[in-house]
């Protein structure tokens, strides 16, 4: 997606800072609320809404995108603070080989 713009949100956030216009817009495409959406008319809604906001996009361009770069198009979500990865950034927590680091 060289060129492309991005979000530095992971797409949960992102889509609730939809304004209330880019959901309208979106439910009349799809002919349904963006909560009965599925996951990627609603990637899709988010994705067309945040390059609209850049430059005029017209929906079949967002919709051709590869599932790829429609995730690729948001930041990756913080790891969940229980799994693995997140235990390995907590201060103490184990190290990623899953050693306790000592103190």
């Amino acid at each position: 997606m060289n060129g492309e713009p991005s979000v530095d949100l992971p797409f949960d956030e992102a889509i609730q800072e939809l304004t209330g216009f880019e959901v309208i817009a979106a439910q009349r495409h799809y002919g349904t609320e963006l909560e009965h959406m599925g996951g990627v008319r609603s990637l899709c809604a988010a994705v067309w809404a945040y390059r609209n906001r850049v430059e005029r996009t017209d929906w079949a361009t967002v919709e051709r995108m590869s599932l790829r770069d429609l995730h690729g198009f948001f930041a990756e979500p913080d790891p969940d603070p229980d799994s693995d990865q997140g235990k390995a950034l907590r201060p103490g927590g184990a190290r990623l080989g899953g050693s306790p680091r000592s103190a």
